[in-house]
């Protein structure tokens, strides 16, 4: 059986940007995940789902390395969440950066990028 197991709005300071001052300074970050996967059995055990709490975790791992670009961040997030988790298919990952550094009003930027097995 396929589904997904979603996580939304997970919240994190990072040094990620392409400018030196974004890398000094840091910024607000939110990510969002959907996992696809599949279901081998529903047998109410933590152990035959994506454990959302092990996702977490893996996200925070990733978001603490700096990076310049969103899209190299959201590629490291889904890729190492399938690398971890033979049961997912595939990851969307959006990276929100709040008030990016445009030289304009912007509340937020953000990448989306659907990750797989394929990719990698």
């Amino acid at each position: 059986m396929k589904g997904k197991v979603a996580l939304s709005g997970m919240t994190f300071y990072g040094y990620h940007g392409y400018y030196v001052e974004e890398n000094k300074l840091g910024n607000h970050y939110s990510v969002d995940l959907v996992v696809d996967t599949k279901f081998e059995k529903m047998d109410d055990n933590l152990e035959s789902t994506l454990n959302y709490e092990t996702l977490y975790k893996t996200t925070e791992e990733v978001m603490k390395k700096p990076l310049k670009l969103l899209e190299t961040l959201a590629f490291h997030i889904g890729k190492k969440i399938l690398i971890e988790n033979d049961s997912a298919i595939k990851v969307l990952v959006r990276v929100n950066k709040k008030q990016p550094p445009i030289g304009a009003i912007c509340d937020v930027a953000y990448v989306e990028l659907e990750v797989s097995r394929d990719d990698f």
